[in-house]
């Protein structure tokens, strides 16, 4: 899977030649952190909101009170939202484990969801697109704090993935809904292995999750920024096509004459 990623991110996108008349801006928890530190620029390269350990519900706090002067000073933004994480899991002490082996924890975050979009259509000038959530690992989690006995906690693995697919499934529905792309983070997790009867095998890969099982690595994080990246170019650009440029050259040397 390493290979898969190096090979993904070899070929860096291009900035447009068009002009940017939307600003994307990202709000995440603390995968943001990781996501900017592993951007070998100076600068990551979209302005981003991170609240370290934030479930959805603060996330969508901070945007209801932030989006007025974004727009004040942007004039016309683009919400990448992408929370998930601490929802689903519970801290105790050092450790974690699942918050609900029910799909309440789903159903919350998309009751959040839609507040988030009541959010941004109050204002004409913000849109908002919904980041689908990579897989997590609690037993790796625990394992990586000292647990003693971090097995235990596969069942929780199983059930946590579950609910992210599952989640995962309903943030396309709700972008399809909103005229949006989604940007699955999952896909870079399942792994396929042929099998003898024809056909593959999908299982994760949570190795390309940092040794705690929770944080995105470093080809992860890069793979991901470049995902962002190539929505925003299609999402915030108008590129001049040739013969508008043609038409603008011809109407200023129009213009010209008249002096």
């Amino acid at each position: 899977m390493s290979n898969k990623l190096k090979k993904y991110i070899a070929e860096q996108p291009q900035i447009p030649s068009g002009f940017r008349y939307k600003t994307p801006i990202i709000v995440f928890d603390s995968k943001g952190f990781t996501v900017r530190n592993a951007c070998q620029d100076s600068e990551f390269p979209l302005e981003s909101w991170c609240i370290s350990g934030a479930k959805t519900s603060k996330l969508v706090d901070s945007i209801e009170h932030i989006i007025p002067k974004a727009i004040k000073r942007h004039y016309h933004i683009i919400i990448y939202l992408w929370p998930g994480t601490f929802d689903f899991t519970i801290k105790e002490g050092k450790f974690i484990r699942l918050r609900h082996q029910s799909s309440k924890t789903v159903n919350t975050i998309l009751r959040e969801y839609e507040r988030a979009i009541h959010v941004v259509e109050q204002h004409p000038g913000a849109e908002i697109n919904f980041v689908d959530c990579p897989i997590l690992s609690i037993s790796k989690y625990n394992k990586f704090n000292g647990h003693k006995q971090p097995a235990s906690f596969t069942v929780d693995d199983f059930q946590v993935t579950k609910q992210i697919q599952k989640l995962n499934s309903e943030i396309i529905d709700l972008n399809h809904k909103l005229n949006k792309n989604t940007i699955k983070v999952s896909k870079f997790f399942i792994r396929g292995r042929k099998i003898k009867r024809g056909g593959y095998r999908k299982s994760i890969n949570i190795s390309i999750n940092k040794r705690d099982g929770l944080h995105p690595g470093n080809l992860l994080n890069l793979a991901i920024t470049k995902q962002l990246l190539l929505d925003t170019y299609s999402e915030c650009y108008n590129e001049i096509q040739e013969s508008e440029f043609v038409q603008l050259q011809v109407e200023e040397a129009d213009l010209s004459t008249l002096f």
